[in-house]
């Protein structure tokens, strides 16, 4: 009696726990069935905006771009790892820049976009595309699945590794130059600031003799800028800071002029380190008026422009306008509503897209007509600035 007692509770916890396994068996069937991965693209990435004009004031803390998304449906209430991943418009996601995400936002400083356009090799102040996309996986990896992609366009800015620090100003001085040591400076050689790491300045130099940059007009400054030695070859060479505290204190040479008297460029580039004096047709003078004229503005090569190609004057020597161009079109600067004797151009065919040197063309120019039209890059609104004092332009998108 006992026996089949004992037998029959024995069948009935073997019952219950094959019913409990297969129960749960079942469970983990459905949870299987239940998560999948969503299709790619079937879940949306978007950015706050497609087209990015990056710019280095305050860029540690302005958002330039941010991306949201949609939670992607594996079909079941599931812990989901995200990452936003990005890379060249042209790129095929193979060796993305991955993004760790933990909510369903991704923001971007200024600076932060501009350090990822530039190691995508992207230019600076030009612009070039990048895409991203979303991708999610379930807990260790598994489930990948991509969300759209979305693509931008991104203009970076250069970011500036000086060598030296930039002081406010910049003279020439020395016995190559008209002051011949004598102080105070004369304003005309007060060299101007081209950009934001050069100083230029389109001058006579003395054949033979010698000339430094310091950086007031009364006295002679500490630091001043001279040749790290006096081996330095006449028209360019590398220079340093020359003052009490630096290392050795005062040290350097003064740099040496070309061996003929003429007119120069000179230039000091605080990113590397180097000066440069190369050969001017003549020194410019700056005119009352520029206008930009050309098949690359809206008004084309038009025997006359109007003021709408008329630049502003920012300074006795700078002139600025921002208008449209057309890639591939040309341009000259023009003293008058007509084309004018002389007209500016491009010193040479081989200058730099975003800017470069210029000199006069005229009629009594050396040579006469000389110079290049300028050659407009992609289409697009530009800044251009024309500095008459270093005989160079610029170009900003």
């Amino acid at each position: 009696m006992k026996s089949n007692i004992m037998k029959n509770s024995i069948k009935i916890i073997i019952a219950f726990v094959l019913i409990t396994i297969s129960l749960n068996s079942c469970t983990d069937n459905e949870a299987i069935s239940v998560v999948n991965s969503p299709a790619d693209g079937s879940f949306l990435i978007t950015a706050s905006t497609t087209n990015i004009v990056l710019n280095n004031e305050d860029a540690d803390n302005q958002i330039a771009v941010s991306f949201t998304w949609e939670i992607a449906d594996y079909g079941a209430n599931t812990p989901l790892t995200y990452s936003l991943e990005m890379d060249l418009a042209d790129g095929d996601f193979s060796n993305p820049v991955v993004f760790g995400v933990s909510n369903n936002e991704k923001m971007f400083t200024h600076a932060e976009l501009n350090y990822f356009a530039l190691q995508f090799n992207l230019l600076p102040n030009v612009s070039g595309q990048l895409k991203v996309r979303l991708k999610t996986t379930l807990n260790y990896g598994a489930l990948p699945s991509y969300s759209n992609i979305e693509t931008i366009s991104v203009t970076p800015y250069e970011t500036l590794n000086l060598l030296y620090p930039m002081p406010a100003e910049l003279y020439l001085q020395g016995d190559a130059v008209p002051s011949n040591w004598g102080i105070p400076i004369p304003d005309s050689q007060k060299m101007t600031q081209i950009d934001n790491h050069r100083f230029g300045l389109i001058t006579s130099l003395v054949g033979g003799k010698n000339y430094a940059a310091i950086s007031v007009p009364s006295t002679w400054s500490d630091p001043a800028y001279v040749a790290i030695d006096d081996q330095q070859a006449p028209m360019e060479g590398d220079f340093r800071p020359a003052g009490s505290t630096t290392v050795p204190p005062w040290g350097g040479s003064p740099m040496s002029s070309p061996s003929t008297t003429g007119i120069y460029k000179v230039i000091f580039d605080f990113t590397s380190g180097k000066y440069s004096a190369t050969s001017e047709p003549s020194i410019l003078n700056p005119p009352t008026e520029l206008y930009i004229i050309g098949d690359a503005t809206p008004l084309g090569w038009a025997a006359n422009v109007d003021d709408t190609q008329k630049f502003n004057v920012i300074n006795d020597h700078t002139f600025q306008i921002t208008i449209d161009l057309v890639e591939g079109g040309a341009f000259a600067f023009i003293t008058s509503t007509a084309y004018s004797d002389p007209a500016y151009k491009a010193k040479t065919a081989s200058q730099d897209p975003l800017g470069g040197d210029f000199i006069a063309s005229g009629s009594a120019t050396t040579p006469a007509w000389g110079g290049n039209d300028i050659i407009a890059p992609s289409t697009g609104s530009y800044t251009i600035t024309v500095n008459f004092k270093s005989g160079t332009y610029s170009l900003n998108p």
